[in-house]
């Protein structure tokens, strides 16, 4: 049952990605129905924990940065930036809330994770509008903070899941600026959205 509702969210999401340009409506139900598959799969498993409890509340700010960003135009665009900004803001939350965190990973990765920043505002520049200049670089800071701390995690657990679903949901991030900013393609879509789906599953996963 839980590999079968694994391979249906993922399943989910390449149709979303693959239908998006013939079929704006079967695409945006399928890449809700497999946001709410996600849900569903930390709710049938998890142990119930603070961690768990700020996990969902992300997957649920998740879930309504997904409704947004399945319309185009500006305004449904920066409703899904905030929304997705929270649910870092609340994943962040819960890898303090798991305990033991390690500063030297913290630090060494965020280290990292500011160079990485710079470059992705860099490369993002020359195409974005001037208006969301501030609003995305405090998104790219947001989730460089995340994906920080999701590495300091490894400090008391050897749980790879986290980090590696952080860095998942980074990559397919960078994906969706690619389409919005850079370089309009359907390959955008077809690895970016499976690619975020299969963080939120770790992430999930995670509290079982």
């Amino acid at each position: 049952m839980n590999l079968a509702l694994i391979a249906i969210v993922l399943g989910l999401a390449v149709a979303a990605a693959a239908t998006d340009d013939r079929n704006a409506t079967l695409s945006r139900a399928a890449k809700m129905a497999a946001a709410t598959g996600v849900i569903v799969a930390l709710a049938i498993g998890a142990h119930w924990s603070a961690y768990a409890v700020l996990v969902l509340v992300a997957l649920l700010l998740s879930w309504v940065g997904d409704l947004a960003l399945s319309y185009s135009g500006r305004r449904p665009f920066v409703v899904g930036l905030v929304s997705f900004a929270l649910a870092h803001v609340m994943y962040t939350a819960a890898f303090i809330a798991r305990g033991g965190l390690s500063g030297t990973l913290l630090i060494g990765t965020a280290i990292v994770m500011v160079v990485f920043s710079a470059v992705v505002l860099r490369w993002l520049a020359p195409h974005r509008p001037a208006e969301l200049a501030a609003p995305l670089a405090a998104y790219v800071a947001i989730i460089g903070v995340m994906v920080a701390f999701a590495f300091a995690t490894l400090g008391s657990d050897p749980l790879v899941l986290i980090p590696v679903a952080a860095l998942a949901f980074t990559a397919s991030d960078l994906f969706v600026a690619r389409q919005r900013f850079v370089t309009p393609s359907p390959t955008n879509r077809l690895i970016g959205l499976p690619l975020y789906f299969a963080a939120q599953l770790m992430f999930a996963l995670s509290t079982w």
